[in-house]
């Protein structure tokens, strides 16, 4: 097999790292108080009904998108920006843009598209709309760092040799403003060829990527990590021992990445460290919960997810409750809420972290989703 590296750890040196974290969160989570959040609406753009919040960068600005009370595939990406929501627009006869990822000079990406419903990769920018890669169809924008490099995702139609999505990198053509150089990403080889496939989920500042990988039938769905060397090395981070997949889900700027491995009819919550071996540690569930996920984690190593109860040996899965995983403890978000500033909301999602702390969310009030930052206040 090429262009990929698995790395295994022995068995022993796995469950002392995990001994270790869940002594620590034993001990921790005890003797701490619980964290407070303050909650601030970011309100709706002019003529719709909803907001979504997908990403906040260091400066708390949030990107997202805004929904009309009646789907109809019109929704309006934005960027919030010190108090202030603004449209990204959309691409000439474009039916609907969504906002995914914004840098520290305020620059967002995210996917739109151009008259078809087709997603293209867009870049917001100076207060202009661009479409980096037009001459293809199915793309999306991920991320963007502040080196104007973007990150996403490419899907190949036609292709005897591919089955579908691959990673991307655009970077921008220096003697073409404007115009980005795609950069696609490896996959696995060796299983047959058709089947192959590699997805991106997020991407750090220094431009590693992580997701998951297939590579039927040598294995099915397994959590992925780009490097950012010259051949932006494929390694295949694996699953928790004895388990059958894993998706990476988030990466912070030190390489630790979050996510789940999949045990049978089971998933649980995984941090992937950022030593040479990608160790993968478990992270604990709320109290009476054995079923969960980590969809981000910060430089401060506090991870975003969720904990549910499941039936041993069935799908059978009760209602999630999105969770934090910090200072060593677990704690339900919605029980960490300020009374002041919360009262009346719940919260239905948890989609970004950055590295002060502050999350970037989606809360209800009186039936109606909005857009909110949860901020530390303790």
């Amino acid at each position: 097999m090429k262009n990929i590296n698995r790395i295994i750890l022995p068995t022993c040196l796995k469950r002392a790292l995990v001994l270790a974290w869940l002594a620590s969160a034993s001990t921790i989570a005890s003797g701490l108080a619980q964290p407070r959040y303050s909650l601030t609406d970011l309100g709706v753009l002019p003529g719709y009904a909803s907001s979504i919040a997908n990403h906040i960068n260091d400066n708390g600005d949030v990107v997202g998108y805004c929904a009309p009370a009646i789907e109809n595939f019109n929704d309006m990406g934005f960027i919030w920006h010190k108090g202030v929501m603004n449209s990204i627009g959309r691409l000439p006869k474009g039916h609907y843009s969504e906002a995914l990822g914004v840098n520290s000079l305020g620059q967002g990406v995210g996917m739109g598209d151009a008259g078809n419903f087709q997603p293209q990769a867009i870049l917001s920018r100076n207060g202009l709309l661009i479409n980096i890669d037009p001459a293809s169809g199915n793309i999306q924008g991920l991320s963007i760092n502040d080196g104007g490099v973007i990150s996403g995702n490419y899907h190949i139609g036609g292709s005897a040799n591919n089955a579908g999505w691959r990673p991307a990198i655009w970077t921008e053509d220096g003697r073409k403003p404007g115009h980005f150089n795609r950069l696609l990403l490896a996959i696995p080889t060796g299983g047959t060829p058709d089947l192959a496939n590699g997805f991106a989920t997020a991407a750090n500042k220094s431009n590693q990527l992580v997701g998951y990988i297939d590579a039927f039938p040598l294995f099915g769905q397994h959590a992925a990590f780009w490097n950012n060397d010259a051949a932006h090395t494929l390694v295949d981070l694996g699953t928790l021992p004895g388990d059958g997949s894993s998706i990476a889900w988030g990466i912070n700027d030190f390489g630790q990445v979050a996510g789940e491995s999949h045990p049978a009819f089971g998933s649980l919550p995984v941090i992937w460290s950022s030593d040479p071996a990608h160790t993968a540690i478990p992270l604990p569930l709320l109290p009476g919960e054995n079923y969960g996920a980590a969809t981000a984690v910060n430089n401060l190593g506090q991870a975003l997810g969720h904990s549910a109860v499941s039936v041993p040996g069935t799908w059978n899965v009760g209602p999630s409750r999105i969770v934090i995983w910090r200072d060593g403890g677990v704690f339900e978000l919605q029980s960490v809420l300020d009374p002041a500033t919360a009262a009346g909301w719940t919260i239905t999602s948890a989609n970004g972290i950055n590295n002060l702390g502050q999350i970037a969310a989606v809360g209800t009030h009186n039936g109606i989703s909005r857009a909110i930052v949860l901020a530390p206040m303790q």
